[in-house]
């Protein structure tokens, strides 16, 4: 490895999240230089006041685009990056425009760290070419980073936070220590993850952070992070002669217009009375007609792997934006990334044969996460994560059952850094510290835990779960044939 003194690097998109983890990880990296942040003409406020702790960097403001980016934006930034020898790029834009972003990346040699979802299309929900076209998007992405491996090495890391988590680690050491004993895989999961988000009618019609209006919804947010974790815990049980060909995905979507039917005007004047005429801009029919191809709140999928034709094991998923949340007020506070009354929950049951049964328990009580109060690894803390295992006699010697581990009996934790935040942000903070070591040349490609050629399995669940979904409404038989990885030709039939 050649270490370099320093590195520098881009940031594109500076938003919630890179207000709350790229920019104060950076700062922390010692050599690691932002030169430049670009972002949109209409965050200018939001952004200048972001930069104040980076006197040096330089900020670009863009109108916004669609599909490719503009032969101007593209040349003036690929003449920036030769004249301010910069090494390295963090797109974090909306998902919409990742595509253009990361093939000027690839064109232009740099190593990259991108947000999930890789891409995302707009009218996914509703228009089977764009769904298709997520998987499209990504091979086509993958194609040119190898392309461009023959002529130097390069990484594209996506920011798929869960692979860095040491307790999510942990599970995949115990599921690979029980495949390596009994030849046995994983034969089913159960996976369910709620952002505990209350999102009134009026902010599904305006809101763009994360959003609804633009015809993707929680499979395209933090739904990504379920495929990918799903598909994590599977490989680590993977035996060569038992991998699956192929996967039967089967999903069904509540949308914006359900919601209103769970929730109605009436309902809402009920809990908040006069005060909500303030915020409400359309009634109930108006928003059907606004909402009716709008992305999804909450989905169910079941995914069957198969090997020769024959079903081996089954995911179940369950993810939810609308779910039990702290929100009691009308209007939207500033931070549309943390509070707003946002509440996670998430879990997961792993079946291993007769042989191994883990489950993963994550439950907050509170979105005020900010003070520490004592009791942050326990349930309803902001850090609650626990890990129940079961094992068959075969495996224990008949020693106690199940054996329970909360997240602070896995980590470090002698300096008591992990304690004073939210683990997922520490988390966060790891991959672009894993970023910044490769382009410093203090970590080989080899190490980096989440490269993009490891990411075809999720996005072909992605991809899938939308065909699916859009089978559902046109065809009533909406049972979607995919590849397991790129073991057949044809990735979505």
């Amino acid at each position: 490895m050649n270490i370099t003194k320093s590195a520098n690097i881009i940031l594109i998109g500076c938003g919630p999240h890179s207000k709350r983890v790229y920019l104060p990880a950076i700062k922390n990296i010692e050599h690691l230089n932002l030169k430049m942040v670009v972002d949109l003409e209409i965050q200018s406020s939001n952004v200048e006041s972001s930069l104040i702790e980076f006197p040096e960097t330089e900020l670009l403001l863009i109108a916004p685009f669609d599909d490719s980016l503009p032969s101007d934006l593209s040349n003036h930034l690929t003449k920036y990056i030769v004249a301010n020898n910069i090494s390295g790029v963090i797109i974090a834009t909306e998902p919409l425009v990742h595509k253009a972003y990361a093939e000027w990346a690839i064109k232009n040699g740099l190593n990259i760290l991108m947000d999930k979802p890789i891409t995302a299309r707009a009218n996914a929900v509703s228009d089977l070419s764009c769904a298709k076209g997520i998987l499209n998007d990504f091979l086509e992405i993958l194609e040119n980073y190898k392309s461009l491996q023959l002529e130097k090495e390069t990484i594209f890391m996506i920011n798929s936070h869960r692979r860095f988590h040491k307790g999510f680690e942990f599970v995949k050491e115990k599921i690979n220590e029980v495949s390596q004993k009994t030849n046995c895989p994983i034969t089913f999961i159960q996976a369910y993850h709620c952002d505990g988000q209350w999102r009134l009618p009026n902010e599904i019609v305006t809101q763009e952070y994360h959003p609804y209006c633009s015809g993707y919804g929680k499979a395209s947010h933090s739904g990504y992070h379920i495929f990918d974790s799903i598909y994590q815990f599977y490989k680590a049980s993977e035996i060569e002669s038992k991998i699956p060909e192929t996967m039967e995905i089967v999903s069904s979507f509540i949308q914006p217009n359900g919601f209103i039917s769970q929730l109605n005007e009436d309902d809402y004047y009920k809990l908040f009375g006069e005060k909500y005429t303030f915020v409400q801009n359309h009634n109930d029919e108006q928003l059907k007609e606004l909402m009716n191809d709008y992305g999804e709140i909450d989905l169910s999928a079941i995914i069957t792997l198969k090997k020769a034709e024959i079903a081996v094991a089954n995911f179940n998923l369950s993810l939810l934006h609308n779910g039990f949340a702290g929100r009691t007020w009308i209007k939207p506070g500033v931070d549309l990334y943390k509070g707003n009354g946002r509440i996670k929950h998430e879990s997961y049951n792993i079946q291993q044969g007769p042989f191994q049964n883990i489950q993963i328990h994550a439950y907050q009580a509170t979105d005020k996460h900010e003070k520490k109060n004592g009791a942050e690894y326990y349930l309803g803390g902001k850090n609650h994560f626990e890990i129940y295992i079961f094992r068959n006699p075969l495996l224990t010697n008949d020693t106690g059952q199940p054996k329970v581990y909360t997240y602070k009996d896995i980590i470090d934790n002698e300096n008591g850094n992990e304690e004073s935040m939210i683990t997922m942000e520490r988390v966060k903070f790891s991959v672009v510290e894993e970023f910044a070591d490769y382009i410093l040349g203090k970590r080989t490609k080899a190490s980096i835990k989440s490269q993009i050629e490891d990411h075809i399995i999720p996005v072909q669940i992605m991809s899938g779960i939308y065909c699916s979904n859009i089978k559902r409404k046109n065809e009533g038989n909406n049972v979607v044939l995919s590849s397991w990885g790129e073991n057949v030709k044809e990735n979505i039939q």
